[in-house]
Parts: structure tokens; sequence; C-alpha cells
């Protein structure tokens, strides 16, 4: 599309969603409008893969596989699973796969208990949708495939066949909500592959026509927003309907090849999210799935075709594995925006690994041991036990490895990606949970589940978290992924920037307590020999509160310390906010200028070294309490608070003290 044209139609698009969107205040909001063009404009132009293989050599391809297919091929092969049934026969087991296979083997056989795990009905969600069921039935395939396969003992089977029968008796698989079309069209999938052995003709094409009928032609004919979304929802829909049509190919060679064209095609539409740095944009959590997705795909088209067509070469999909690693802190995550602080654990892991010789991703899943298998008998389709992950990380974990030195991965890195999103992560050491990790997030407002976050930070250490994220808001508030400039999105407080660890700059100016398409870089970063240093200009994203230019440094020094130092210009006199949630009793001096954190017996000194004093506030809006607002009352703010100032300079440092300070 000609660019003249292109500006044409964004202008109309943002005119649209500045004005009939429903922002009242629209004067300050002119300046919106050369940032909306760039949004619609980088809608309209998609990066998609100009080298993909075309439909008419896939099906070239597809007729030669039809030769030579063995099963099994999705996600692992049969020497994957030789692998491991020699182990089992030998009893030849390191520790750590011991325990997976265990794991798994314990997880099968509670799957054969049918009273308390019987087929999955089919009920939609409070979305109206049947993802929890579609997920659980690729658990219990996986599960009772890898059974199958290292001891060849029929139960196994039997048991998954009432599964896959079941779920083929259910009217659809719910197109309304395609992600749980996507997830239920693997989980057949892999029951076909894993289990072809075993199944009869009859029972080959019952699942071969139900995939087709309920997933694949409704992929192929239905116009689905993923395939121009650059969100997980493209990488996880492609690649499981891809899967499915590389399954059942013999149903329909064209159109198998037709949708696998636009799985080779458009899925790196999704990659420019972790481009070049492997900083993947919508935080860990979306991170975990996406990158599952992105190397199911590549490792059964492998299996499949022996080849990913290049897909794999694509520049950030090396880097992406190592995200987890890097994003991972000794208490939890960093977990911005969206985001659970809970660990990001998967199995590619041990297929990055592998991949690319990098022990460190092994040593990390390594971390995440597995867990007694116990019968759970509530109506939650969560089983207790990790039988999935488990018997993924069993066919990918490289034996070779052992004890791993990693004292040659720097400690301190700057992560950029090409959708504008950009970290600073700086820690005393990895995979320890007495080391310190202090990271802050620049990047763009505008990202799919992301705050209005330019400037935060999180800082643990001693086994602590001292400043923390908030993470997810009510996913059932109105609005709530409704991210234009004075969208629904902003009205819950862990979404706005007095919600995070970083300024707020004349809160009453706005709706929006920072610039909703704000794009902040780091203008300097620099690894030092017991930390590092980082320069963001956060500027853009106080345009509309008055500022005329703000500068975070970001200092982590000793291993152990950080300071924040803001410079603040306005043009009018303005009032100033500095916040750090945390989770500490916090016990301020007389004089304002310094406190003392408490958790747990340990203690952190903040100390203020210029402009303002210390205050305590509550996480709760400076506009008040919004009802879809959870509780944040564990939770205190330290505060710094400057009023009528033109110009500031807040400086906070952040200590651990190693002898306890009695507080009264």
């Amino acid at each position: 599309m000609k660019k003249k044209y292109k500006v044409l139609i964004s202008i109309i698009v943002s005119i649209f969603l500045v004005i009939v969107l429903g922002i009242t205040n629209i004067v300050p909001y002119f300046a919106v409008i050369p940032d909306m063009v760039k949004v619609g404009i980088d809608y309209i132009s998609l990066d998609r893969y100009k080298d993909a293989i075309k439909e008419k050599e896939l099906i070239k391809e597809i007729s030669k596989v039809h030769e030579t297919i063995q099963h099994p091929f999705i996600l692992a092969n049969k020497e994957d699973f030789d692998m491991v049934k020699n182990e089992c026969n030998s009893e030849n087991f390191t520790e750590y796969t011991e325990s997976l296979n265990k794991s798994v083997l314990d997880n099968a056989n509670g799957l054969l208990n049918t009273e308390v795990y019987p087929v999955m009905p089919y009920v939609l969600d409070e979305e109206d949708s049947i993802l929890p069921i579609s997920r659980e039935v690729i658990n219990r395939m996986i599960i009772l495939g890898y059974a199958w396969q290292v001891t060849d003992e029929e139960k196994y089977a039997q048991r998954a066949w009432q599964e896959l029968a079941n779920v083929c008796s259910y009217d659809d698989w719910c197109t309304g909500h395609f992600l749980a079309t996507a997830e239920m069209a693997l989980a057949v999938s892999i029951g076909y592959d894993w289990f072809y052995d075993y199944l009869n003709d009859e029972q080959k094409e019952l699942l071969a026509n139900t995939t087709w009928e309920y997933a694949i032609l409704p992929a192929l004919n239905d116009n689905h927003w993923f395939t121009w979304s650059k969100n997980n929802w493209n990488s996880i829909c492609y690649s499981e309907i891809g899967i499915a049509c590389m399954t059942f190919t013999e149903v329909d060679t064209e159109k198998s090849a037709e949708f696998l064209a636009m799985c080779y095609k458009n899925m790196p539409i999704a990659f420019e999210n972790f481009t070049p740095d492997g900083v993947y944009a919508e935080g860990p959590g979306y991170c975990q799935s996406g990158m599952n997705s992105i190397v199911f795909f590549i490792a059964s088209s492998r299996n499949y075709f022996g080849t990913d067509f290049g897909m794999s070469e694509i520049d950030g999909f090396r880097q992406l594995g190592y995200f987890p690693v890097y994003i991972t802190t000794p208490t939890g995550m960093f977990n911005f925006g969206d985001n659970k602080a809970e660990m990001c654990y998967t199995p590619v892991l041990h297929w990055y690994a592998t991949e690319y010789n990098a022990p460190l991703l092994s040593a990390y899943q390594m971390c995440d041991a597995p867990g007694e298998f116990v019968l759970n008998t509530s109506e939650d389709t969560e089983r207790n036990g990790s039988g999935k992950e488990d018997a993924l990380s069993c066919l990918w974990y490289n034996r070779e490895y052992g004890e791993s030195d990693f004292s040659n991965e720097p400690l301190s890195r700057y992560l950029d990606s090409d959708v504008g999103q950009s970290l600073v992560l700086m820690r005393s050491d990895y995979l320890n949970n007495n080391a310190t990790f202090a990271g802050i997030k620049g990047g763009y407002n505008f990202t799919n589940h992301g705050d209005l976050d330019i400037g935060t930070f999180v800082f643990d250490s001693m086994g602590e978290r001292w400043a923390e994220e908030l993470g997810p808001g009510s996913y059932d508030a109105p609005n709530y992924f409704m991210n234009l400039p004075a969208g629904g999105r902003w009205k819950n407080y862990c979404k706005r920037a007095e919600g995070q660890n970083t300024l707020v700059i004349n809160p009453n100016s706005t709706l929006d307590d920072q610039y909703v398409l704000a794009e902040c870089d780091f203008t300097s970063f620099e690894a030092t020999k017991n930390g590092g240093e980082a320069v963001l200009d956060m500027t853009d994203a106080y345009r509309m509160n008055g500022a005329k230019k703000v500068i975070r440094e970001f200092e982590f020094y000793n291993n152990n310390s950080l300071q924040i130092i803001d410079h603040i210009n306005c043009l009018v006199k303005s009032d100033i906010y500095w916040f750090m949630h945390t989770k500490a009793d916090i016990k301020i001096s007389e004089d304002g200028k310094s406190a003392i954190l408490t958790i747990n017996d340990k203690q952190m000194k903040a100390t203020l070294h210029q402009d303002g004093e210390f205050s305590v506030m509550p996480a709760v809006s400076l506009k008040g309490k919004y009802e879809y607002d959870a509780d944040y009352s564990d939770i205190n703010k330290l505060t710094v608070h400057l009023k009528d100032v033109k110009s500031a300079k807040i400086i906070v440092s952040l200590e651990p003290i190693t002898e306890i300070i009695t507080t009264s």
C-alpha cells in the first residue's frame, strides 16, 4: 500500500479513535493525532516473513512427507521417546529425569481413575469459552501419550481414547473464542499422533474429520483477528491449527498447504514483540504462552518436514529463550503489565538449551522440581502435579548437561524490542535466592497487557522484594482492555502510573497520569564491576502533564544497593509525586530524610538525599478507590510529594542493613 494512502487511512482511524470512542476533553489531545497515525500505520503495515515458503511448494513437500511420515512427530519424535523408554527399561535415570518420569506416570495412573477424573464435559466459562477444557485435554493427551509411548501399556491408550471420543462428540469446539478451538485442535492432534499405532482406521477417521470440521475449516473460512495480530493469539492459533494441518494433511492436502503457508508467513508478525533482544513486550507470563507455541510449531515442523523453513533463523527467536531467565528475580519475576510474579518455568527452555548450547536455561528449568502427585477431588480442572510440563521436560532435557558454569554470563543487561519495549536488568548472581536484583522498565505504554509504567522498577534483596509490582487487575472490569487515551483500562489503580514505582506529575491535569502513547528509551547503559548504571529519558510520558524534561538515573552498586535520581523540569509550578510500593513496614525518621523498611526481620534503609521528605500513603488512587480495584491493604507506598515547584531533583538510595535497627 502506498504511503500516502496509509497516512490517509490512519488519520481517519485516529480521528475515530480519539473522538468517537469518547474522549471528552479533546483540546489537550490534538497532540495525540500524529501518534495515532503512527499506530494506524503500524497496524496496516504488518511485517510478514518475506522469505516464507509458498503454498505450491508446500503441496510438494507434503506429498513427499506422505511417503515417509513417521509417528510421533508432534513436539517429540520416536528417538526422543525411545531415549526415555530405554532409561525406564535399564533404570539408568539421572536423579532429575527419574523424578520427571515418576511424576508423569503418577499423573497418568491418576487419570485412570475416571471417578475422580471423568471425561471433560462441554461447559462454557465466564468468557463463554471452553478454553480451560481444551487446555486440560492437552494435559491429558501429553501425560497419557507419554505413558503409552514409554511403557507400551494399553490402559493409557484406552483412557486417552475415552477422552478423544468424548471431545469429538461435542457440538463444536467454540469457534467464538478461537483460542479454545486451536487448543482443542492441538489436543486431538497429539492424541492422533502419539497414539497412532493404537488407533484403528475408524477412530483415526473420526479424529481427522472432526478436527477439520470444528477447527481447520473455520480457521480458513472465517476472518479471524489473530491472522494480523502481533500478540500471543497469533502464535498460539497459527501454531496449533498449523500442527493440526500437518497431522491431517491427507484429508485435504491443498487446504492444509494453504493454511500452513499462512503460518510460515504470518506467525513472524508476532516476532516483532521480541526482536532483536528477546524481550517479550507483553511480559513474562504472556512470553511463556507465546514462546511455547512458537517452539511447539518449529519442533513439529522439523520432525514433519525436516525443516522449519527458516522460521528459527529470524532475528530475536534465539534470544527469546533467555528472556524468562533474565526477567526472573530472586523472589519471582519482574512482573510488569498484566503479569503475576510467579516463576516463568517452561519445558521449552530445555529445547532452547540444546538448540543453542545454553546450559543456563536448562539449569533454570531444573529449579522447577516435580511435585508429588495427589488425587484431586475438587471440581477444578487443574490437577495436582505438573505432568504435562514434566513429560516435555523429560523428552527435551539434554542428558549431557551436568554442573554448569555461568560465570561468563553478563549480570547486567539492556534489552530492547522493535515494538518499543525496553528493560534494564541488573543482578548479583543467577539462580540464587539470596542474590540482589534491580530492574527498570522504559518502553512503550501502548502495549497489549501494558500499564502506564514508564520508569517503574523492582528491587529484590536478602530474599525479599522491597519494591513491588502489583501485576494484573480484574479482567472483568469495564473496558479493561480499552487501552487508548482516556480508555477504561486506566481507571484501574494497578494500571495507572500512580500504581507503579514511578513519578506522577500534576495528576489532576489529565485523565491518564502518563501519556498513553508515550515511548521512552534509555539514553545510556553501562555494566559495571559490581552493578550497572542506566539513564532513562521519561519526558514523553509526561508531555500532557506540563513536564519539560524528566530524566531518571538508575544505579545498582556494590551488588546490593540501588540509587534512583530523578531530574524534573516543568513548564509551570507543579505537583510532583515519587512512589514506591512495598510490603515492608515503614518507619520514617523525624526529619523525613530516611526510612527503615522491615520485612520478616530483614531491613532496608531508604535515604532521601535532596528535595522533599518521605511520607507513607496507602495504595489507593489519588482520585479515590475504583470499585474493581483489588484490596492492596498489605501494600504501603513510600512517597515523596513536592508542591508548587517548577524543577526538582529527587535522589533516593536503598541499602540493606546488616544489623537490625530497633524502631519503636
